[in-house]
């Protein structure tokens, strides 16, 4: 009986001792978060891209040189290649147009996106379903009025089944975000359209890229069709040389003024305070030689 009572009392100090080390391993473990994207541009590329990142504080750190496996699952379970993440954390593997990707039952394509994790990294996966989709752009323009008609349809059993319903959005990319022009709702034939503004503003010759495009659909995927027009008002956008900004040689005005005026507050303190240290010092003699005035034999 005292030898079980010594036997528990040890495997409790053990586990006790233990305890810390143990809790502190588990937090040390980092738990990446992965995005899984299916991408179809206009060159008809189809693009499974992964972006592999942890949480630091409010930040989304990326994390780079990680192997993403990606598998499909759809048909009989096939692993596509393996790839490691770039500098921005993103894996990306294209499917050959020639490969016959096995569908499930609905006609969907089922992939996954692994990552194995590491010794401080634990693993981490995602998985989608896209049907594929043909998107289809057509650009008219009648006495002035600018259309844009898109078409999108599926292929079952070597027929074109259209796609109802669905909303297809149409803009132009600017610098900084995508401008939305308008979004078509798909009829029973597959098919809608929208008029184009004539307001937007192009490069020199009027150029303008125009955009119809799925986005994160839920079947789809991202989807998209891409075609420069000389559907923009044409625009200059080169500076003249006297012009002054935050991105040119020659700083605004108003920049100047104000940084003028505030570093010359700080050496002017500074000078004042050089000036009143002196002035206290020829006091501070002034004095010693009044104290000490007439008191030498």
């Amino acid at each position: 009986m005292k030898n079980r009572i010594s036997l528990t009392i040890i495997l409790f100090l053990a586990l006790s001792a233990a305890g810390p080390f143990l809790f502190s391993q588990e937090k040390s473990m980092t738990y990446p978060n992965i995005q899984f994207q299916y991408i179809k541009n206009t060159e008809g590329q189809r693009i499974l891209k992964t972006k592999l990142t942890y949480s630091a504080g409010e930040k989304d750190v990326p994390l780079s040189g990680k192997p993403v496996t990606f598998t499909c699952t759809s048909g009989n379970v096939e692993v596509l290649g393996t790839v490691n993440t770039d500098d921005a954390g993103v894996a990306k593997i294209e499917l050959s147009k020639d490969s016959n990707i096995a569908t499930d039952a609905s006609g969907m394509w089922s992939f996954i996106a692994d990552f194995s994790g590491g010794d401080t990294l634990a693993p981490a996966n995602s998985d989608l379903s896209v049907m594929d989709v043909s998107l289809e752009a057509t650009y008219t323009e009648i006495d002035s009025v600018k259309t844009i008609t898109v078409k999108a349809f599926t292929t079952s059993n070597g027929k074109e089944v259209p796609v109802s319903g669905e909303t297809v959005i149409v803009g132009v990319p600017r610098m900084f975000a995508f401008y939305k022009v308008g979004d078509i709702t798909l009829d029973e034939n597959g098919s809608g359209s929208i008029e184009f503004p004539s307001d937007l503003p192009g490069n020199n010759n009027g150029e303008i890229l125009v955009t119809a495009k799925f986005e994160e659909s839920p079947v789809f995927g991202n989807v998209e069709k891409v075609s420069s027009l000389k559907w923009g008002v044409p625009t200059e956008y080169s500076m003249p040389s006297s012009h002054r900004a935050l991105w040119t040689k020659t700083a605004p005005k108003w920049m100047i003024y104000t940084l003028s005026i505030l570093l010359a507050g700080v050496w002017g303190h500074y000078l004042f305070t050089i000036i009143s240290l002196i002035r206290i010092r020829l006091d501070a003699k002034k004095q010693e030689e009044l104290d000490n005035y007439g008191k030498k034999a």
